[in-house]
Parts: C-alpha cells; sequence; structure tokens
C-alpha cells in the first residue's frame, strides 16, 4: 500500500531541504541530482550498497538527515516528487500548501486540540542534557532509530514556561513526546 501525496514530504522524499520561499533556490541540476540519488537509495537491489556509503558519510559528519533508508519511499512517490518540484507551478503550489499545512499543524498544535500518533509522556530530567554556550539541549533517542529524535532547547522551555509541558515530534518519524518539567526559582 503506498501513501497518499498528503501524507508524503516531496523535500524529505528527495532529501532536499525546505525553508518556506528559499525552496525555490534549487537548482534544476540539483533537483535532478537528488532524484537519481533517492532513485539509487530507495531501489530494492542497490539499496545496501547505498545505504552503507550513506552511513559511512553520516558517521563521518555526525549528522542523521539521511534516515530515509529505515523508511524507503517508493518509486512513485520518488518520481511524483521529482515531477512536482522540477516544475517551477507545481512546486509554487506545493511549497504554498505545504506553509499552509504546517500553519494549521502548529496552530492546532497550540490549542492542543490535536490528537498525536505514538504520543509518550516523560519528565525533562529523563532526558540527557548537552550544556552549550548557547544554551542547554535536551534530548533523546526515538523507536526510528534516531539518537536524537526528540531535542528541545532552553528558548524552547521558556516559551511554554506557562505550561509546564512542550510537545516535541520527532525529526525522523511520526512520533511525539509530551515533555513535562517546572521552573525552579535561582534566588541564589
Amino acid at each position: 500500500m503506498t501513501r497518499t501525496p498528503s501524507s508524503v514530504d516531496f523535500y524529505e522524499v528527495l532529501a532536499l531541504p525546505f525553508a518556506g520561499t528559499s525552496s525555490l533556490t534549487h537548482s534544476k541540476h540539483q533537483i535532478r541530482l537528488a532524484y537519481h540519488k533517492a532513485l539509487l537509495k530507495h531501489h530494492p537491489d542497490k539499496a545496501g550498497a547505498i545505504a552503507k556509503e550513506d552511513f559511512t558519510k553520516t558517521a563521518a559528519s555526525n549528522t542523521s538527515n539521511n534516515d530515509a533508508s529505515s523508511s524507503p519511499y517508493t518509486i512513485d512517490q520518488i518520481r511524483t516528487a521529482y515531477k512536482t518540484i522540477s516544475d517551477p507551478v507545481l512546486r509554487a503550489e506545493y511549497d504554498r500548501s505545504l506553509r499552509l499545512d504546517r500553519a494549521k499543524a502548529a496552530e492546532r498544535e497550540k490549542t492542543a486540540h490535536v490528537f498525536h500518533t505514538g504520543l509518550e509522556i516523560v519528565d525533562l530530567e529523563d532526558l540527557a542534557c548537552d550544556e552549550t554556550p548557547n544554551g542547554d539541549v535536551w534530548y533523546r533517542g526515538c523507536r526510528c532509530g534516531d539518537d536524537r529524535g526528540f531535542s528541545v532547547t532552553e528558548e524552547d522551555l521558556e516559551r511554554e514556561v506557562e505550561h509546564g509541558e512542550i510537545l516535541i515530534g520527532c525529526r525522523g518519524c511520526s512520533l511525539w513526546l509530551k515533555i513535562l518539567f517546572a521552573v525552579e526559582g535561582d534566588d541564589g
């Protein structure tokens, strides 16, 4: 069973970044290369060799943005993504609908009238923490295999301080984490 086009992010399928209007800066050559790479990466006969190559590149650069091999896309999904992203008119319409969908999802999340598949509730203390010069970052691995699938910054927590909880979606799959936290006074 193939996914419906609305459930697949075409930019994720082609491993191209989407950042609103800046997505229009992808050249035809970049899109074509991303298309061919996606075909090779998700081809049943070639996926093993490409996955090993991506793993070594990923390990060397310490990024985990190439997690698509854990949930392969079909050839039809890759072709549809390429046809949509490579056509300027279709891409503009798709970008508009993608921005609208994301805005609606953000609004639903603010009003908490949304059901999240795979929602798990944890305390902030259950997450690992990295102290950085830009502020602390808490993270937790996800079942999908992403070691930092759930990540929340000090700034994120400050925005939700009055609620004492924050919803974070995994960056690699559709699972969600509700993180409960309390602010302690530091009058020291």
